[in-house]
């Protein structure tokens, strides 16, 4: 273990222990633990996910196209600016805590990056605002927007404080604690957006302004509880650690960041920024699929895959594994297909319901995307991360290639479609470099029979006319998804056993899930 030279900010109190002693130390990484935590940060995932939903109505009425094109740019662009901040240290940080030996160690490692990620969070903030003349003229068309990128730079330098505590309730095992911060943070916003935006009608204004009054509330008081527990100071080894760790992934979140939102460049300058809107509305029904379709599954099989990959039948759980994830994804995928378009005449604006052709084509690269972090394992078992790298830098050319001749052509069909093979580039580049480096036998004669299923349905449903009355048009969905499920059912997709375990694992998903792993 490397000497720690650790220097306290403050003066000498700043050395002390914290006023309530805490442990740092991780819970056991059971399986039942982790079936247990995943169904809590799934479940507020899908909760939070599905609050936000309900304020699409209020959006869309409150919100012209022009609006929510505008405050797209403007999020956008200080996601942008937080990829440099150091958002990636956050891995880092993981990795570093289990690393750490000793209580005095772990307590090193959070507290050295609360430090280092504030004063970088506080000087892209900084940087962000003296810029803000100068992105508004370039992002949004105009300097007369400077102010609204002002406060979304405040709100930026203020996101830091919630950034490390709640990695430390993560680590620490917390989940419950995880879970409250963060609904909390939301249903903070969600009060302050009705008040700004209905009350007092600020239009793109009420959004920023509630994020940065929320992030300075929930973030005080998480700063208050982290260094109650933690404490305060900053050891410059672990700082070097950190920055050693994060600052390479940079380049892999610029790529991904060109892949996923560079099109909502291209579109305002191909066309303007009510076109933005409409296809930042279609895209949160692509957040959609991946919050209920594969962030729950994600979470629980990111741990998980490694302890499999031990076992001598990790082909037939991995390929089992496959084919119960795409059962639920493209499930999910294809209820969105059937009801998107009665969805936006009940809940958004007239303007905003062209956004209903875009979501299969956007849904298409979701699905690639979420299948990527599954066939990477190859990669991750040999320790070539470097190849994740080339991969999502080969999709942000393709993504850059596919808007620029893509959307002056075509508009938000063309940036749906160029972020498919974007995403196909990468899923089919990090999938063959994976096999080679470790293979794995995936069966994919099922998942071809259930993309079938989901196409076939999808066809039927867009022969539908859009004048068809609401009420008929949901029976027709309804009638669409049991055919579906039926086929999923009995048309080759899954084996009797196969079936036999979904019918557990609805009834009762978590036992069903750990004795999947466990099971010899």
């Amino acid at each position: 273990m490397q000497t720690r030279t650790d220097q306290p900010i403050g003066g000498p109190s700043a050395r002390s222990r914290p006023t309530t002693p805490a442990s740092t130390a991780p819970p056991p990484a059971t399986l039942r633990r982790v079936g247990r935590d995943t169904l809590i940060y799934g479940g507020a995932f899908v909760l939070s996910k599905f609050i936000s939903f309900l304020m699409l109505p209020i959006y869309t009425r409150y919100l012209t196209p022009a609006d929510y094109g505008t405050l797209q740019l403007i999020t956008t662009t200080l996601d942008a600016v937080e990829i440099f901040a150091g958002a990636g240290l956050v891995s880092g940080i993981f990795y570093l805590f289990h690393k750490a030996d000793t209580e005095g160690d772990r307590r090193a490692v959070l507290s050295s990056a609360f430090v280092v990620m504030l004063t970088s969070y506080c000087a892209a903030g900084v940087v962000a605002y003296g810029a803000a003349p100068f992105m508004a003229g370039r992002v949004l068309g105009g300097a007369g927007d400077a102010g609204l990128l002002r406060i979304a730079a405040v709100s930026l330098a203020l996101s830091c404080a919630t950034v490390v505590p709640l990695a430390y309730l993560q680590v620490s095992g917390a989940a419950i604690g995880f879970v409250a911060a963060s609904v909390g943070r939301l249903l903070l916003q969600v009060v302050l957006n009705v008040y700004f935006l209905v009350v007092l009608g600020l239009g793109v204004k009420a959004v920023l302004l509630s994020t940065l009054l929320t992030n300075l509330v929930i973030g005080g008081g998480l700063v208050a509880y982290f260094i109650r527990r933690v404490g305060l100071h900053v050891s410059w080894p672990n700082a070097r650690a950190l920055l050693r760790f994060g600052v390479p992934l940079v380049a892999v979140q610029v790529g991904t960041f060109i892949a996923t939102f560079g099109d909502r460049y291209f579109l305002k300058a191909a066309a303007d920024t009510s076109v933005v809107g409409v296809y930042a509305l279609a895209y949160q029904f692509g957040f959609l699929l991946a919050a209920l379709g594969s962030v729950p599954f994600e979470k629980v099989w990111e741990p998980a895959r490694f302890a499999i990959a031990k076992r001598p039948d990790r082909d037939d759980v991995f390929a089992r594994s496959f084919v119960y994830y795409n059962v639920l994804l493209l499930t999910v995928a294809v209820g969105i297909v059937l009801f998107v378009h009665d969805v936006l005449r009940i809940m958004a604006a007239p303007a905003y319901w062209g956004a209903a052709s875009l979501v299969p084509v956007i849904l298409i690269a979701i699905v690639l995307q979420s299948w990527t972090p599954v066939h990477n394992l190859g990669i991750m078992m040999r320790e070539r991360t470097e190849l994740i790298t080339w991969a999502n830098w080969a999709a942000a050319a393709v993504a850059l290639g596919g808007y620029a001749w893509l959307i002056p052509r075509y508009l938000g069909l063309g940036a749906a479609v160029a972020t498919v093979l974007a995403y196909a580039v990468r899923a089919i580049m990090v999938y063959v470099l994976s096999q080679r480096l470790w293979p794995v036998a995936y069966r994919w004669g099922p998942i071809l029979r259930l993309l079938g299923l989901a196409t076939a349905v999808t066809v039927a449903r867009s022969a539908v006319p859009a004048t068809t009355p609401l009420l008929s048009s949901i029976v027709g969905s309804v009638v669409l998804l049991v055919a579906y499920g039926v086929g999923v059912l009995y048309a080759g997709v899954l084996s009797r056993e196969e079936r036999d375990a979904l019918y557990r694992a609805v009834r009762s998903p978590h036992t069903s899930f750990v004795n999947l792993l466990t099971r010899s």
